[in-house]
Order: structure tokens, then sequence, then C-alpha cells
């Protein structure tokens, strides 16, 4: 039966549509209602009824929709925008005889249906070189460590102090792992600042006592280093080494076949394989593993420093790699299962949320064909099924 839409007063008394087009645009449904909540879930399946476009004011929805988004931080989109903009108008103008009929069947047959809102298995952890090991909590730690090197650990970071007069001469390596679903950020004993990305390991001295400053990374890691002349710092990463004396980068070697080594602010060498690029401001060296080659690339930095900042950015990114950034960062698995929907392209910008799932809703939202099913930590990715199965 085709799907038929009628304006009317009645059904919104007890609706607030600004609330209601909020919770569309931004996924959160905490502030709605039980009629709000019933609307939301209707609004949805009609957009996934709508096949033709030019059966709503779809230029009058969408122009509404820019306006609304226009005024928060959040933005997603997808290339397909009129199908956006028609579910969009038609919540906004008001319901049709399709929710009357089946408001109360829809919210009795509605299934429990699990939620991407698992806390990480695992908590960040710091091995002494003495193999005493650090769990982080909220309570903080102090320990003292050799040579006088004080560490305090807490949810909000680590900071090391080496202390007045550490003995020359003496390197103590330290091990900073943050699992999947976790960051921090430490101040090393240089003062040194580093920002540590889900899934990465830090190794570094617990004082710096050497001609050098050498740390090793792997995974992803943003550096803000102390200067000093006279001990030049120098970040290990696979087979790239960065040679820098006060500056911030961004490191990332999730994918050993690529190495990224981007720059925000100063001057820095990468080296591999005999190879050397400087870089500058705004630009990134690639390392490619099978060629051994190393690129020099000018690059949208924000791209690749996003994370640092509590932010979930992509630009026009195929699927695909989009959850396998999320999976990281959330500490789940996506599995695919239309392949197809791999390659489609999104924009994501958003503050991180306190849970997957909100991004979820974002993308599901902005594109009505794909669905996402929870099983405890695997998240399959499908086609939405047709109304009525």
């Amino acid at each position: 039966m085709p799907l038929v839409y009628i304006v009317m007063d009645t059904p919104g008394n007890d609706i607030d549509w600004d609330k209601l087009l909020d919770a569309l645009e931004n996924a959160d449904t905490s502030a709605l209602n039980e009629d709000e909540l019933a609307m939301l879930d209707a609004a949805r399946e009609m957009k996934r009824r709508v096949k033709v476009a030019d059966k709503f004011p779809t230029e009058e929805g969408w122009q509404r929709f820019v306006a609304a988004r226009d005024k928060r931080r959040l933005k997603v989109s997808w290339r397909r925008r009129l199908t956006v903009a028609a579910a969009v108008s038609l919540l906004a103008i008001g319901t049709g005889t399709w929710w009357f009929q089946h408001k109360q069947t829809k919210q009795q047959q509605l299934p429990v249906i699990a939620q991407a809102d698992l806390k990480p298995q695992n908590g960040i952890q710091i091995k002494l070189s003495d193999g005493k090991v650090l769990t982080l909590d909220s309570t903080g730690t102090i320990v003292q460590g050799i040579n006088g090197t004080t560490i305090k650990a807490g949810s909000t970071g680590i900071v090391y102090d080496a202390g007045t007069r550490p003995e020359p001469g003496i390197v103590q390596y330290d091990t900073l792992v943050v699992p999947r679903g976790n960051k921090t950020r430490i101040a090393l004993a240089d003062g040194t600042q580093v920002w540590v990305n889900a899934g990465s390991v830090l190794i570094y001295p617990a004082a710096f006592n050497g001609q050098s400053r050498e740390v090793t990374v792997q995974g992803e890691a943003y550096f803000d280093v102390a200067a000093s002349a006279q001990r030049p710092f120098r970040v290990h990463a696979e087979n790239v080494t960065v040679n820098v004396l006060g500056t911030s980068f961004n490191v990332n070697t999730y994918n050993s076949k690529t190495i990224q080594t981007t720059l925000t602010s100063g001057k820095v060498s990468a080296t591999a394989n005999g190879k050397n690029v400087i870089l500058l401001p705004g630009q990134q060296a690639v390392y490619h593993a099978q060629t051994a080659d190393l690129q020099q690339l000018t690059v949208d930095v924000r791209r690749f420093t996003a994370w640092k900042d509590g932010d979930i950015y992509f630009e026009e990114s195929n699927l695909s790699t989009i959850v396998n950034s999320l999976g990281r960062s959330f500490d789940y698995e996506f599995k695919f299962e239309d392949a197809s929907l791999e390659k489609l392209n999104f924009t994501l910008d958003m503050n991180r949320p306190a849970n997957l799932q909100q991004v979820l809703d974002q993308i599901r939202i902005t594109n009505g064909e794909i669905s996402f099913r929870v099983q405890g930590r695997t998240i399959y990715v499908t086609h939405t099924a047709p109304a009525g199965q």
C-alpha cells in the first residue's frame, strides 16, 4: 500500500518539533517523551519507505535541515541528500495516516535492540622498567621510581618528574600500553607532551639522561616536543625515524605498510632506508614499506590530528575506513555482510560521544540503506531490511 500523509495539528500537541529535529540530527534521544520517541521511530520507518523524492517538498525540508545543522558543531553528510531532506521535511511538517494506524502496534512490537554502549574491556597500563605494572584509575597513583623519578598517573593523564639530579648515563625505559577504546596524554620527564591514541604503545625513558631523547611509538601518537638544542628528540616508528628539536606532529603506524608523519608546527626531518624529507607545517611524510619509498605531501592536518582534540572527523571517507577507526576507538569489531557498503563515502564531523551507538545512529539517519546489528562487541553492517520484513 502506498505511503500517504496528511497535515494536521492534533499529533503535534505533545511533541516539541525543534527537540525532535535535534534528535534526528544528533541521535540523542534522551530528552524525548514517549510520543516523540514513537514519532522519531515512525519518521525513520517512513524514510526507509520513501522511493521517489519529489513526492515531498524536498527543497524546503533541505533548507531547514541545513539551517539547523549550521547552528551546531555536528556535521554528517551523504551524497544522496534529497532522500534525507524528504524524511526531515516529512517529520517537520506533520505526520499522516500511517503513523496514526501503527503508533500503538509499533510500540508494542518493537524488539529490544542491542546498543553499542559497552565500556572498553581493558584499561591503560604503565609497565615500569623494574617489572612493576600500573593500571590507571580515577584515584591516581604516585610511584617513586629509580633515581628519584616520580610518576603521577590517573584517569586524566600521566606526569613524569625526573627530580632535580637524575644520574647521568643510566636510561631506564618504561612502556605505556593504551588498549583499544582508550586514549591518554603523558607528560614526559623533559616536559614533552604526548597524546597516545587507542591501540597504541609508547616506549620512553623515565628520565632523559643521554645526549639525545629517544622514544618509540607503535600505533598513533601526537607529540608536542619540549625544545632542547643540546638534546635532539627522536621518534622511532617502524622503519621511520623523526628528528626534531621543538615542534608538534602526529605519527601513525597503524598500517605498517604506510607510516605517516604529519607536521602541525615547527620543522622536522623524517628518515627511512637512507632517504630523508624535511617537513614544514601542513606537510606529511608517508613511508611505503613495500616500495621503500618516502613521499612528501601537503595535507589537511585536521584529518590526522582531530582525534587528539576529542573529535571524530572524516572528509569523504569510505565506510570501511570510518568503521575501522571507530572500532579501534570504542573497542568494537565491524563485519560487513554486504561488501558494497564498504565503498559508500561519508563526511563526519562531531565531538566524540560517550558511546559508539550515537555515532552509528548518525550514520544510519544519514543513509537509510545502512543498518547496524550489535552482538556483544561485534557490529554487523548490512542493508536495511525492506518495510514489513
